[in-house]
């Protein structure tokens, strides 16, 4: 592909997610980049192999700073650690929420997210005491949520993801609070 229709295919991505259409893989770093455009904030997240690229996309944002993008949050934008390895530690994070339905939503919208593979997810209403004693000393936290009507939900993910699914799970749903359980080793997902 030749540069100059290369350039043309990375505007045409930007201009479809400044029009809040949803954006497909982004044309050079596929799915490794994410954007969502809110109140007039550019939230660019994803791991990109190098310091070079990252700096790339975010050059790329802001050629349009003032053209519909009031200010850019590349702060979940990172450079993949050399030293992760994936598949060694599981993590668990329990989130509470007002109600199962926010749960629910929040379920959604973690399962959505292009570069976060959870291993196991759920959403508790009550005690379901086989799932509470898998959070050890978390259960108990659990349960006093439950017990209040709140909604729980319990998702394990590979410790690579940990911080990121806390940090969605903690900002961008608003969790009451969200808990993430030490790394232990991986199981293996069915």
């Amino acid at each position: 592909m030749g540069r100059a229709r290369g350039d043309e295919q990375i505007e045409s991505w930007w201009t479809s997610v400044l029009v809040g259409q949803p954006s497909p893989a982004h044309p050079l770093y596929g799915d490794a980049v994410d954007v969502k455009l809110h109140a007039g904030v550019l939230h660019v997240s994803g791991e990109l192999k190098s310091p070079r690229e990252r700096e790339e996309v975010i050059a790329e944002a802001h050629r349009y700073l003032g053209l519909g993008i009031d200010d850019i949050d590349a702060r979940r934008l990172t450079v993949r650690r050399h030293d992760q390895r994936r598949g060694l530690l599981d993590q668990t994070i329990v989130a509470a929420f007002p109600n199962r339905s926010v749960a629910e939503h929040a379920l959604a919208f973690l399962r959505q997210q292009r570069r976060l593979r959870p291993k196991a997810t759920c959403t508790l209403t009550s005690g379901d005491e086989q799932v509470l004693e898998s959070i050890g000393a978390f259960a108990a936290d659990a349960r006093k949520a439950l017990t209040s009507g709140h909604g729980v939900l319990i998702a394990r993910v590979d410790e690579t993801d940990a911080f990121e699914a806390r940090e969605l799970l903690d900002e961008d749903t608003r969790s009451i609070w969200t808990l993430v359980t030490p790394p232990v080793p991986a199981r293996r997902t069915r």
